[in-house]
């Protein structure tokens, strides 16, 4: 009998935007998201989903999202206001790389040995990514946190990132110990049984298509954009040239599959074609329903990416689980994904510099992001001959096509497969919390009366200065001359009727809190101390400052002057 499933060791930040593959401008992040909570539900053996959802919506979206993935386990929403309640789980996941925001909310509320935080790389291109990884370096981030990479290359993009803020901090405020959050490598994961090679869909892809067995298909899929994804230049001279040195009889066909951002997209794609290629044949299928099984029509994967924006690159993971070689270049996370003269071929690419006005003309405002990636990836060469020189091999030789798809499928399956991935993160999760279990004391724990996060104040410290007076514990109150509690309250449930005269009456006590408090005064002045004294603790400071609000409506009285 298989053992019993473990409780959960982590809990999913869930907005519906994260995971959704179901939107017109489908980016890889929601693709990413959507295929990691697939391997969660089928894969953790967790006892229960669990997730942290801002608003009741977002919960129900989360239950009902697991739902139609057939989870077995039953999930549960934490609402963000409940955040502790992360203690009894030991890892919050995150959908980007930003941990700041969250490491201060953990401090706020408890130790920071509650629960682990880990985030995800996707794109660190854009300045808010970039934000959000070096917010890490400041925050209460602690070694027992992480920021997952989905490969080698991002590893060290962020590391260089974090290493260049961290020198500079070093120097500027003297620090001898600059931290930041563990980096594992974890890839992205596929479903490789849904994307093993279908017979039955190759044929129909193939007649849809009007493919004829000895024709070599090479399938481009994805964002079809020059500015954000991949230039398809090189592709279109590469392919173009490769096809005209084809056997006889082999026709060679690039489908073009995905969708374009604009009609500038669109009209960029057609015409560079129809320049440098005009006579390769061209198959657009544009916008193919999720979870498309087109891929099937192709004897060949190919992805030039160029682009910043690329971290990962989904999509030739997804060839090589369908068994196709892939021809990438040698770039980012295709460095990691395809095996060089095993499971295809990666294309080198040469990076152009130095560019340190597209930086600054992004940071200042002046360039927009797509301005900021376009102009990165226009002094991205990849190597036109390299790629010739692929594609030529492949398409001249169907056994060396055939053997390197099945390299590409085992290999998915070895390291892509989601049961594989899934137990990376468990090992994660693990680590974490032995290092958790282990700490001694948080990193830069909060002194004693000290403010948990210093850049957001209790308000009532920070503007200290402002008043004449602060209302402390000793202060001493009274009830106006000539009045008694039940007086008191009248007034009180008069005022208290004007429009405005709480506007966050959200925040007061109850009025049964109010009326004790009042009682006591009738027996003569008292301290603020003791007029919550024999409260619970949250109401406790309710009442505290509530206090003053009573004096600003007159129905109390400062007894000392």
């Amino acid at each position: 009998m298989p053992p019993p499933p473990s409780p959960p060791s982590a809990a999913l930040l869930y907005a519906p935007d994260g995971y959704d593959t179901s939107r017109p401008r489908l980016m890889g992040r929601h693709a990413a998201g959507e295929g990691f909570l697939i391997g969660l539900v089928r894969h953790a053996g967790f006892e229960r989903m669990v997730a942290l959802t801002r608003g009741e919506a977002d919960a129900e979206a989360f239950r009902r999202h697991v739902a139609t993935l057939g989870a077995a386990a039953p999930a549960e929403a934490i609402p963000d206001n409940e955040l502790q309640r992360l203690a009894g789980i030991g890892c919050l996941m995150l959908p980007g790389p930003g941990l700041g925001e969250h490491a201060w909310r953990r401090r706020r509320i408890g130790p920071a040995t509650a629960w682990s935080l880990v985030g995800v790389t996707h794109t660190i291109a854009s300045a808010g990514a970039m934000d959000s990884i070096l917010d890490s370096l400041v925050a209460p981030v602690q070694p027992w946190d992480a920021i997952v990479c989905t490969s080698e290359p991002v590893r060290g993009a962020v590391r260089r990132l974090l290493e260049m803020q961290g020198g500079y901090l070093a120097r500027r405020l003297g620090a001898t110990r600059i931290e930041g959050p563990a980096l594992p490598v974890i890839p992205l994961g596929v479903d490789c049984a849904a994307l093993a090679p279908d017979p039955r869909a190759r044929a129909e892809w193939r007649a849809r298509l009007e493919l004829r067995e000895q024709d070599v298909a090479v399938l481009h899929h994805g964002r079809l954009s020059f500015h954000a994804k991949a230039h398809p230049l090189p592709m279109f001279l590469a392919l173009g040239r490769a096809a005209a040195k084809a056997p006889p009889g082999a026709r060679v066909v690039l489908i073009l599959s995905g969708w374009f951002a604009d009609e500038t997209q669109r009209r960029a794609f057609h015409e560079q074609a129809k320049a440098v290629a005009p006579h390769l044949e061209i198959c657009l299928v544009e916008r193919p329903e999720t979870g498309t099984t087109l891929r099937n029509a192709a004897d060949i994967f190919t992805l030039l990416s160029d682009n910043v924006q690329e971290s990962f690159g989904l999509a030739p993971v997804e060839a090589l689980a369908a068994g196709l070689p892939v021809v990438g270049t040698d770039w980012d996370g295709l460095k990691d994904t395809i095996r060089h003269g095993e499971t295809g071929y990666r294309v080198p690419t040469t990076l152009g510099g130095p560019m340190p006005d597209l930086a600054e003309r992004h940071d200042a405002g002046f360039d927009s992001y797509d301005s900021f990636i376009a102009g990165v990836a226009q002094f991205t060469a990849v190597d036109v001959p390299a790629a010739e020189a692929a594609f030529a091999a492949l398409i001249a030789d169907p056994v060396m096509r055939r053997a390197m798809g099945a390299a590409a499928r085992r290999d998915a399956l070895a390291r892509f497969d989601w049961p594989v991935v899934i137990g990376q993160w468990r090992a994660l999760w693990a680590e974490l919390a032995r290092l958790r279990r282990e700490a001694r004391a948080e990193r830069a724990a909060p002194l004693r009366g000290e403010a948990r996060v210093p850049h957001r104040p209790d308000p009532s410290i920070l503007f200290a200065h402002y008043p004449t007076r602060r209302l402390a514990p000793e202060t001493r109150l009274m009830l106006p001359p000539g009045e008694d509690a039940a007086a008191v309250l009248v007034r009180l449930r008069a005022y208290a009727g004007l429009p405005g005269a709480a506007p966050r009456r959200d925040l007061l006590p109850s009025m049964d809190s109010i009326q004790a408090a009042l009682e006591v005064l009738e027996q003569g002045p008292a301290t603020a101390a003791r007029l919550s004294a024999e409260l619970q603790p949250l109401r406790a400071w309710r009442m505290n400052r509530s206090l003053a609000w009573l004096l600003k409506l007159d129905l109390l009285r400062l007894a000392d002057g």
